[in-house]
């Protein structure tokens, strides 16, 4: 009998892990959207200071700053 309490114990475990992780990848799905909302949001940002120079001139934004040149 003490076997099958631990076969039944890891089968919760199980489960219940499985629900877990259902939910994490759920809150990952809904973060990844969150950040295609923000990087849409990010253009059009840059696209207003780089359209609104009142010399004329246009900014560019570096993607990576830290990369120095053509980074």
């Amino acid at each position: 009998m003490s076997a099958i309490k631990d076969i039944l114990a890891g089968l919760k475990t199980a489960i219940e892990l499985n629900g877990k992780v259902v939910s994490v990848a759920n809150a990952v799905d809904r973060l990844a959207t969150d950040m295609r909302d923000f990087d849409r949001r990010l253009v059009r940002v840059e696209t207003v200071i780089e359209i609104s120079r009142p010399d004329g001139s246009v900014l560019r934004i570096a993607r990576n700053p830290d990369a120095g040149e053509g980074g």
